[in-house]
């Protein structure tokens, strides 16, 4: 309840503040499993990612926002759950895997951490373990933008990332590294698409 009424809320406010551009929503599928695979370079991407979503999406947010009692509360009612970024989070990885089995969908910022355009930084193999494990459609959303008020904003989410080549197969390095470049490829060309 309160994820629609921010959800409608955070559009509107958008709608305001912002010149704002959405194309793909209707790649993003109506039911079953699906990761949502963005580049991340401000605080607003996860809200960004989410708004113009049909359908509830589920965010990893670093356990530092989860501090007190209050944000505790509004990050969940947002449907965020906490990540230990700096060791292997074996609690958030289950939750992962529980959200995908659930059939919901999943935002996932691959890299980990914002990212500055122009600024290197490898993806993580994650995504491409979420979606094999977690039986998930990748959509891969690229962000472009820099939210000053009244700036253009633009969010294209491309069509599925086609990882059915390596479905049912044993889960390698390798191949996780292969996928995650395939999406991360994705990405990038929808976050430079005019």
């Amino acid at each position: 309840m309160f994820y629609n009424i921010a959800k409608y809320v955070l559009r509107l406010m958008y709608l305001f503040m912002f010149r704002v551009e959405v194309r793909g929503v209707e790649n993003i599928p109506k039911d079953g499993p699906v990761i949502i695979c963005a580049n991340h370079s401000s605080n607003f991407d996860p809200i960004s990612t989410a708004i113009y979503s049909k359908r509830p999406v589920c965010f990893m947010a670093k356990k530092e926002l989860f501090s007190n009692a209050f944000m505790k509360r509004l990050m969940k009612s947002l449907n965020a759950f906490p990540v230990d970024r700096d060791s292997a989070d074996m609690k958030s990885f289950k939750t992962t895997l529980e959200i995908l089995k659930k059939g919901k969908v999943l935002g996932i910022f691959a890299q980990g951490r914002r990212v500055k355009e122009g600024e290197k930084n490898d993806a993580k193999a994650g995504v491409a373990l979420f979606a094999l494990k977690g039986n998930a459609v990748v959509i891969p959303a690229g962000i472009s933008g820099n939210y000053k008020l009244f700036s253009k904003v633009r969010i294209n989410y491309g069509k599925p990332v086609n990882i059915d080549e390596y479905r049912g197969k044993r889960v390698r390095t390798e191949t996780l590294e292969l996928i995650t470049e395939k999406i991360m490829t994705e990405v990038e060309k929808l976050r430079t698409e005019e």
